[in-house]
């Protein structure tokens, strides 16, 4: 009986070197890519239908390539684990009729099961390293990118959910939605460590990673997703800039709403809004619907004490005017950091999200979906007044530049209706340049400390190198 166990396990064992040298997982993942990328062409609303069948037909390819390499791996495992069964039958050690029959036992089969599942998961323990850093990329599942995929196939998808919450929870309270307190700049202004700092402060209720996919009905979505139960492990986010998110952390969700109701503002670059000619009732009354789901939906889980929601959303910048008219007694925040070094660090980000955009699809499905148009392939600028996007090179520190510059003589026009801050401040004096914002939108800090959000070394300035007329 000793030498058929030991034979068999080496059958087992060269049945897994054999999965393995052949690409089996490989080949499989490459079949789960191919069939979601199928699925996604076939949901995805920005196609036309000569796009989705093309895509359809690309998946479908692949699908049966990664079939029959799949075969072809458990054919070769299959021989390989052959080869000591027979070879021990033909050398008279053992039968290899009383090894198949060993290995057909039930409890055989549970046992070594068993044993290679925990000897994988050591492996698998082993060989990964405390420190490597993760991106939010690897952060999404298949079954994940699925749930998102069906999310985001339809306007009609979000809007149905939030309908279907407003049935199951009952009427909002629209008084909540009067005074929020909207965060803006360029991107890599400062505005992701602001809203940090803001969510710090009890009071505040913000968007919620948790919040991801449905977006529009908070409070249900994060109850048949498991509530406190659902964790994702804290990791870097894909900006590569330091920055650690997990489901409790703040984000820039509130675009996807902009994009439901005014999907004509975005096309190479994006308008920007009017304050009274692109007033719709139905859209602002969805708004603040969602601004109340969003504070109501942070009480329920723990922040008993939130009264006033907070948003970060870049492509408000170009909505101020817009949201004076609608929000009058709300508080628009802008973020203003040191013009070359912001240009700097928008090409570095650029170049950055061109290289993730090629390296993996759903990347740039997702920052598509959430209305994150700020780089890489699916960069739009928004259109203020001057800026002409063919000027300059994208690829250039020229072309970020001269689009802060038109950004903030924009700016410069409601100066007045808005709340400037420097990020130089933050850096130099946080907890008293916190405490005076909060003072000016009216909202108290209570005991929160907010320099731990904020770099204290002062930002180095390079002026070297822009067109001299920049």
């Amino acid at each position: 009986m000793i030498l058929e166990i030991l034979i068999s396990l080496v059958a087992v064992a060269g049945f897994g070197l054999g999965l393995w040298a052949t690409g089996l997982v490989r080949t499989s993942q490459k079949a789960l890519q191919d069939t979601m990328a199928g699925v996604s062409a076939l949901l995805d609303s920005d196609l036309d239908d000569d796009a989705k069948e093309v895509a359809v037909r690309r998946a479908g390819l692949g699908l049966i390539i990664s079939a029959f390499r799949i075969f072809l791996s458990l054919a070769l495992a299959l021989i390989v684990a052959a080869v000591p069964i027979f070879a021990a039958g033909l050398l008279g050690v053992a039968a290899s009729s009383d090894v198949f029959a060993l290995m057909l036992r039930m409890d055989y089969i549970v046992i070594v099961s068993i044993s290679a599942i925990a000897v994988g998961e050591l492996i698998r323990r082993r060989r990964k390293s405390p420190t490597s850093k993760k991106n939010t990329r690897n952060q999404y599942s298949t079954g994940d990118q699925t749930v998102h995929i069906f999310a985001f196939s339809s306007p009609s998808v979000l809007k149905g959910a939030s309908w279907i919450e407003d049935r199951i929870i009952g009427k909002t309270d629209q008084q909540a939605s009067n005074n929020p307190i909207f965060i803006t700049s360029l991107a890599r202004g400062g505005t992701t460590a602001f809203l940090n700092a803001m969510h710090s402060i009890p009071d505040v209720a913000t968007h919620l990673y948790r919040d991801m996919p449905f977006l529009t009905s908070p409070m249900i979505w994060d109850r048949f997703a498991g509530g406190e139960k659902r964790i994702v492990e804290r990791h870097e986010r894909a900006h590569g800039d330091g920055l650690e998110i997990d489901l409790d952390t703040p984000e820039a969700f509130e675009e996807v709403i902009w994009k439901m109701y005014w999907p004509q503002k975005y096309h190479r670059g994006i308008d920007l809004w009017r304050a009274e000619e692109d007033r719709l009732p139905d859209a602002e009354r969805f708004l603040r619907r969602h601004i109340d789901k969003v504070l109501r939906a942070r009480r329920s889980q723990g922040r008993s004490d939130a009264q006033r929601y907070c948003s970060k959303n870049n492509a408000n910048i170009g909505r101020i005017a817009f949201l004076r008219a609608a929000f009058p007694e709300g508080k628009i925040i802008i973020v203003v950091r040191q013009p070359s070094s912001h240009a700097a660090s928008l090409l570095r980000q650029h170049k950055n999200f061109l290289r993730q955009h090629d390296q993996e699809a759903f990347v740039q499905r997702y920052m598509r979906d959430i209305g994150h148009f700020e780089f890489g392939r699916l960069h739009k600028p928004l259109l203020f007044p001057g800026f002409a996007p063919d000027m300059y090179d994208p690829m250039s520190e020229d072309y970020w530049l001269n689009y802060w510059l038109n950004a903030f003589e924009h700016v410069l026009q409601h100066k007045n209706e808005c709340v400037l801050v420097l990020q130089d401040d933050l850096r130099a004096k946080p907890q008293e340049t916190m405490q005076s914002v909060c003072g000016d939108v009216g909202i108290n800090p209570k005991n929160a400390r907010f320099e731990r959000f904020f770099h204290s070394r002062p930002e180095l300035i390079n002026n070297d190198g822009f067109a001299s007329d920049l």
